[in-house]
């Protein structure tokens, strides 16, 4: 039995549910790349994980942390990122 089911949008709810739908499947896409755990636990990465994570250099992870692109953590005199804070500077740049 094949049965088709026709709808009209206006260009308007169109858009919106084209956005919704990109962005969903972005996100869904960016949390696979970022492993980020699916209970939302912090997890914390050195300043080289996160550098490979994003495919750059040490001294770019740098310049983005001053500038405010991307927010670090100190925890004594380490510098740390969490998986969040990655994904939020990435969306957030787009």
């Amino acid at each position: 039995m094949d049965s088709q089911v026709f709808t009209t949008f206006d260009i308007k709810e169109f858009k919106a549910l084209l956005n919704e739908t990109v962005s969903d499947a972005l996100k869904s896409e960016l949390d696979k790349i970022l492993n980020i755990p699916q209970d939302n636990q912090k997890q914390y990465l050195t300043r080289q994980e996160t550098a490979e994570k994003l495919n750059i250099s040490l001294p770019t992870l740098h310049l983005w942390t001053k500038s405010g692109l991307i927010k670090a953590c100190r925890i004594g005199t380490r510098v740390r990122y969490t998986l969040q804070d990655i994904q939020s500077a990435l969306t957030t740049t787009q």
